[in-house]
């Protein structure tokens, strides 16, 4: 199942305020008003919202909304995708409302991810999906710097986009492919030049295979392969890819890193169906 969308609704009043409690509240404008910012945000946290919509929808200036922006920015309650300039919610806002599910999932699933770490000398990512995006919850940095590698914990790319976004969409039904690829098709000319019949081709051979597989065309000079953890009956709980420079993988190593992921995260199905039960009673 989908998780909940959030629906909150907000106004120009609220965003001017709050007028009745500001009155009665000194010095709380300016947090009424960062509140209808996150407020209209969050309604639209799938899409993402732009600066200049929400001065429209909250009648704030210019300046005032770019000062709230800022500073949900600085704290990671809001993140902003730099091709699209579209603002979602961020990691510290997500781990906050989904403490229950997926800050649980991150650390249960910490010791496979240090031991691939450690075990592959690379990076390591762990993602889940958000909406028709994926998020990412943890990096943790290999043996050499990737240059210019600029998924960072908090961020969130297309469902798709990378290995890790990749084997999270591969996962899916075929309904919910196409749902995706509908809701994404006018943000995946930010990240590469394909058409959606092609990577409808990278869901079929991800499936496939079992492992996701980024050739380098995301990002010049990086590499990375990816799995969907979780239930096979069920939809994946995760996704957990393994980057490195592509000089670095050959053929040899692309399959050992293969059977790394393997290793370290197929046993983990029965006792993250155990942690769903635990947290939601069979509901999720």
């Amino acid at each position: 199942m989908e998780r909940p969308s959030i629906n909150l609704n907000f106004s120009k009043e609220s965003a001017r305020g709050g007028q009745t409690a500001a009155k009665t509240i000194k010095g709380s404008q300016s947090v009424y008003r960062a509140i209808a910012v996150l407020r209209g945000v969050a309604r639209h946290h799938h899409t993402g919202i732009t600066s200049t919509e929400l001065c429209d929808k909250l009648d704030l200036t210019p300046a005032t909304t770019h000062r709230l922006l800022q500073v949900l920015l600085s704290e990671n309650i809001l993140t902003v995708d730099p091709y699209s300039k579209k603002y979602h919610l961020g990691l510290e806002l997500y781990l906050l409302g989904s403490a229950a599910h997926d800050f649980a999932v991150r650390e249960h699933l910490a010791v496979h991810l240090d031991n691939l770490r450690r075990l592959s000398g690379a990076t390591v990512f762990l993602f889940v999906r958000s909406g028709a995006d994926s998020l990412c919850l943890r990096r943790i940095d290999g043996d050499s710097a990737i240059v210019g590698l600029t998924i960072a914990e908090g961020s969130r790319r297309p469902l798709g986009v990378g290995a890790g976004g990749l084997a999270l969409l591969a996962a899916e039904s075929n309904r919910m492919v196409e749902k995706v690829l509908r809701s994404n098709t006018s943000l995946y000319g930010n990240y590469f030049d394909v058409s959606i019949e092609e990577i409808w081709r990278w869901v079929e051979a991800t499936r496939k295979r079992g492992f996701s597989f980024n050739d380098g065309r995301l990002k010049t000079g990086v590499r990375a392969v990816g799995i969907a953890v979780g239930p096979p009956s069920e939809r994946p709980v995760a996704a957990v890819s393994i980057a490195t420079d592509d000089t670095r993988l050959t053929e040899a190593l692309r399959i050992e890193f293969e059977q790394l992921l393997r290793v370290q995260f197929e046993n983990q199905e029965k006792s993250l169906l155990n942690l769903d039960e635990k947290l939601f009673g069979g509901l999720r």
